[in-house]
């Protein structure tokens, strides 16, 4: 399995020290120190340029400074939230360049800064984006960057409500809901920089919304592996972790020369039946396919495989009654296979994204491989008649 890259994002005037708890450990290496999470993950974090007032390392200082002996910083400044973003872009492409995802833990303005990231990634260009973590993230703008707004500072200007760059971010990451990567909101109870109503960007599901008693700063510095944000995350990144290993073992290649299954008792009914070769093997594949995420699955996928088989089987008996009489084996499996391809998206529709119409069809040939009348091709074959075969 290949490990998926995680980047923390600090917000406005933070930087390293944003994730340190009182001990001095990091939010990210307390999350190492779960085995499982530690096989799955690689950490990193993104650090940029944010000071309350940035005259000091501006071009103009640092001239004079250089003149006196003293200047040796690189010139920098405050830059808008939008060119933050292509840093991030930068950063990522560049040094999670062998990665195919990235998870995204963002705090404060961080999650502005990778709210812009996430909507301007194009495919192919850098890991794709698959879970962003929103940690007290002024969505709707900060009541404090107002108070700062006289120190003509960039980014405080940008995170005051209604500004209207933090007003068209947050318009577009509603209208494209639907498009982005699977999302958490962690809301600071007792935030004194971001007001509640603005830490989520519209309204969002409870399963996607985590309210803990936090201040703005304490949210993002978990004291152990007991906190409550640091449980919520590492369940984030846990859930994650088994979605991307799903989607990577339902991508796994049917070898039929690997996979021998002609004694298998859905085979045997469809030889029975007059099933043709291309049936047969179409179904050895299917099947192949659902046996591999049925054992994976967690508890929660199994609930709704389970769910999914039963209306397959339903679909199923609903054309053998219509058709057994007047149709051969052959006829009925088509009809049936049909009728399943017709209802992928519509009744079979399981909100699953590894689940695919080749697993739906899989979950059938698992209920026919049983030594019973469940689901069979026709009416003539007989439990006597798979025993002798089998």
């Amino acid at each position: 399995m290949k490990k998926i890259g995680v980047v923390f994002v600090h917000g406005f005037t933070g930087g390293e020290n944003t994730w340190k708890n009182a001990d001095g450990e990091k939010f990210s290496d307390l999350l190492k120190q779960d085995a499982g999470l530690a096989n799955r993950y690689d950490f990193f974090e993104f650090d940029y340029f944010t000071k309350l007032i940035s005259i000091y390392h501006s071009a103009p200082v640092q001239r004079v400074l250089g003149l006196i002996g003293f200047g040796k910083n690189r010139v920098r400044s405050n830059k808008p939230i939008k060119q933050l973003s292509e840093s991030l872009d930068a950063y990522i492409r560049t040094r999670l360049e062998d990665y195919e995802h990235v998870i995204l833990i963002a705090h404060s303005m961080g999650g502005l800064i990778a709210k812009d990231y996430i909507l301007n990634y194009e495919e192919g260009n850098g890991p794709q984006p698959t879970g962003y973590i929103s940690i007290a993230v002024p969505h709707k703008g900060s009541l404090g960057s107002v108070l700062l707004a006289p120190t003509m500072n960039v980014n405080a200007k940008e995170m005051q409500p209604l500004s209207d760059y933090g007003d068209a971010l947050n318009s577009e990451w509603t209208h494209r809901k639907e498009e982005l990567p699977r999302c958490m909101y962690i809301v600071a109870l007792h935030d004194e920089c971001v007001p509640v109503t603005s830490s989520i960007p519209f309204t969002v599901n409870k399963s996607e919304k985590f309210t803990f008693s936090h201040d703005h700063l304490s949210i993002c510095k978990p004291n152990g592996p007991e906190d409550l944000v640091y449980m919520r995350v590492k369940s984030f990144l846990s859930s994650l972790a088994h979605d991307h290993s799903m989607n990577e073992l339902a991508a796994t290649t049917f070898d039929p020369d690997l996979n021998e299954y002609d004694k298998e008792i859905f085979v045997i009914k469809m030889i029975l039946s007059g099933i043709g070769e291309m049936g047969i093997e179409d179904a050895k594949a299917s099947f192949f396919h659902a046996e591999i995420i049925s054992k994976a699955a967690d508890q929660k996928d199994r609930i709704i495989l389970v769910d999914l088989q039963n209306k397959v089987l339903g679909l199923y008996r609903q054309t053998f009654n219509e058709h057994f009489a007047s149709s051969e084996g052959n006829e009925i499996f088509s009809e049936v296979h049909r009728l399943l391809l017709d209802q992928d998206a519509k009744v079979l529709e399981s909100g699953v994204k590894y689940i695919n119409f080749i697993h739906k069809k899989g979950l059938l040939q698992q209920l026919a491989n049983k030594l019973n009348r469940h689901v069979i091709w026709s009416n003539d074959v007989t439990t006597d008649h798979i025993q002798d075969k089998m």
